[in-house]
């Protein structure tokens, strides 16, 4: 058996929602990116000891192409919206390198004959276990196949912890980290139930606070649960937390998390308790709709049961707990009234960080099946995949942008920051709370403070300045921190949350204003219009 050189490659975004590039040079430290793939140190740490590991995350760091040449395995992941750059790799690899190429991830499990030509062998869904037994059979001389696939989803007590150490976390937010795979739901346009299935399957309590402590010896101080739904199964994430906080308060709470879950978290008063109790500062959740109409068109259920998604989101956020959501746009019961609906519902519901996407039918998703059938999927149009129902292309196009500027619009996106802390008392007190309370710093505190919100300020300003944006912006700013930071007032912001706050809000207002798609383009791809939503990041173990 030979000693083998395994690369696992990440391929670049382009700019992105969540991806944050306008703002991360702006804010304090060295992150290159919000966050790395979860897939590949589980990959790594599923290659026997005796081979060389290598991750090389292109959001974080160039391709040294010629380095390359001397390794005998690379593997890429990738989903819908790296496929450009995906292809752009795999072409270079072909010829500067002998080695075997792979190609894992969500895109090539829903589009395994895109990469016909592109690589020598495919893995579809989850390889947990096919990715060993290909590396043992490559090292061993042993015939390998082209294409592999498990035949049982993995059990998730059997996952090795990460490879966390290939990865800088300097360079990083945050860490992805994942409990559980596959969601109870049946939401139409989804392809996480296709991939991973309906019957979450989760990870033991040890070894989510093994991976912890070896996250904890790296530095890492905040860490995003990728699950699917973190809720899934909901006696045992309540469970997990129970042991988290008990970590927690052993280790002195020296971490920060965020994660997503269903609507239904609202209904969930213990599990909330144990979110806040394990300092968990966010959850994302898929609101989609404030339409019922729209909801039990795509079987969104979850988000119609009960009492109404803003009582729900109201108990979340008195948790303590900041709501980020995801909404989409272009479903059949959605007319042109339902962009002033999606703004309103925003506003009242005081989600700082929401994203609108238009709806997207992924091949393999029940939605896909559906609107193929009826004859509504199109290839001529680079912004909207199918014809919409009861509007035309343009009104759903035109719609979309509109809606994501008046989001953007810096008086918006503010009073939705600032709502979190002026409905909720109970979040209000939560977040002082967190903030250390009332404690007067001392004098080295309060110049490290100072020069902190200084060089934030200074890098703010030049970002304005460099994209003509400095005098509108600066001056809505200004007035925005002194109508909200008066002294009488209970939501005040401290100066450096302020000025972090604007350099995110800077990010997704270039997005929203400057480009016509979240991914950076003069014009829309259908390739890259699908929602990167953060689980995505990091969903499984693939290649």
């Amino acid at each position: 058996m030979r000693r083998l050189k395994v690369c696992l490659i990440n391929p670049r975004f382009e700019i992105s929602f969540f991806g944050m590039q306008h703002a991360l040079p702006i804010l304090p430290g060295e992150r290159k990116a919000m966050m790395p793939p979860g897939s590949l140190p589980l990959l790594a740490a599923l290659v026997p000891p005796e081979h060389e590991v290598t991750i090389i995350d292109e959001n974080a760091e160039e391709i040294d192409f010629e380095r390359l040449r001397s390794y005998d395995v690379i593997g890429l992941t990738g989903m819908i919206v790296q496929r450009q750059r995906m292809d752009e790799i795999l072409r270079t690899l072909r010829e500067t390198t002998d080695a075997l190429l792979c190609v894992g991830g969500p895109y090539v499990t829903v589009d395994e004959t895109h990469f016909d030509g592109l690589c020598d062998v495919v893995f579809l869904g989850e390889a947990d276990e096919t990715w060993g037994v290909f590396i043992a059979d490559y090292a061993a001389g042993r015939p390998t196949e082209r294409r592999y696939k498990q035949a049982e989803p993995t059990n998730m007590e059997t996952v090795p912890c990460p490879r966390y150490d290939l990865l800088d976390p300097k360079h990083y937010v945050s860490v992805a980290m994942q409990f559980s795979r596959g969601c109870p739901f049946l939401c139409e346009f989804c392809d996480i139930i296709v991939i991973f299935g309906r019957k979450p399957r989760l990870k033991k309590a040890a070894q989510i606070t093994a991976e912890l402590d070896r996250l904890k010896a790296l530095g890492t101080r905040a860490v995003f649960f990728v699950d699917d739904n973190f809720i899934g199964n909901k006696k045992l994430a309540a469970a997990m937390l129970r042991e988290l906080v008990d970590w927690q308060v052993a280790n002195g709470y020296p971490m920060t998390f965020s994660t997503e879950a269903s609507i239904n978290l609202g209904d969930e008063p213990e599990i909330l308790d144990l979110l806040w109790k394990a300092n968990f500062r966010s959850v994302f959740i898929g609101i989609e709709s404030p339409r019922p109409e729209s909801l039990l068109e795509t079987k969104k259920v979850q988000n119609v049961r009960g009492d109404s998604i803003d009582a729900k989101l109201d108990r979340v956020r008195d948790a303590g707990i900041v709501v980020q959501a995801g909404f989409i746009v272009g479903f059949d019961n959605d007319d042109a009234r339902v962009f002033d609906e999606q703004f309103n519902f925003i506003q009242r519901n005081a989600i700082g960080i929401s994203v609108v996407s238009i709806l997207s039918p992924i091949p393999s998703t029940p939605l896909y099946e559906r609107l193929e059938k009826e004859g509504r999927l199109i290839d001529d149009d680079d912004m909207v995949w199918f014809q919409p129902k009861a509007m035309s292309l343009d009104e759903l196009k035109q719609g979309y942008m509109d809606l994501n500027r008046r989001l953007f619009d810096p008086y918006a996106f503010f009073e939705r920051i600032y709502g979190n802390l002026s409905r909720s008392p109970s979040f209000r007190q939560r977040y002082v709370e967190r903030a250390g309370g009332r404690r007067t710093p001392t004098l080295g505190q309060r110049l490290a403070y100072g020069k902190m919100v200084g060089n934030v300020t200074w890098r703010l300003g030049k970002a304005l300045a460099a994209k003509g944006w400095l005098g509108k912006l600066s001056v809505a700013y200004a007035r925005i921190y002194w109508t909200y930071n008066a002294p009488h007032r209970p939501d005040r912001l401290p100066l450096l949350d302020f000025v972090s706050m604007c350099a995110r809000h800077w990010h997704h207002f270039v997005l929203s204003n400057e480009t016509v798609s979240y991914w950076g383009r003069a014009g829309f791809k259908r390739d890259e219009m699908a929602e990167a939503a953060p689980r995505q990041l990091a969903a499984g173990a693939e290649a």
